[in-house]
């Protein structure tokens, strides 16, 4: 199976068509059908495709599902928490995420200095 039968089959699981999809994307409608006769995606529109869809490139390019069994629920839910944000949210949640992530190896590191 290709990326573009992934696409479509997630169109019909999810009851919805190739049409409405690229019109709401305000893609035209001849863009798979591009693809269908060789012509190669772009990174972006096949993401946005995947966001429009809820599910990853990695499944679209390759089938392989990203399950999230190894995840706690606090996990889960900082993964749907963050989905819903606008674009320009999630990058100050990530710089700030960074921002404390470097603060905490600071101090463990402040920490190793002392017991030794």
């Amino acid at each position: 199976m290709d990326y573009i039968s992934r696409i479509e089959k997630i169109l019909k699981k999810q009851k919805k068509n190739t049409k409405i999809m690229l019109e709401e994307l305000g893609y035209s409608h001849s863009l798979i059908n591009g693809w269908k006769k060789g012509s190669e995606p772009s990174a972006l529109k096949l993401l946005k495709i995947c966001e429009y869809l809820n599910t990853n490139i990695e499944y679209i390019l390759t089938g392989k599902e990203n399950t999230t069994e190894n995840l706690t629920a606090e996990e889960k839910e900082l993964i749907y928490k963050y989905r819903m944000l606008s674009e320009k949210e999630k990058m100050k949640e990530l710089a700030r995420l960074e921002l404390i992530a470097e603060q905490e190896e600071e101090k463990e590191l402040d920490n190793t200095k002392l017991s030794s």
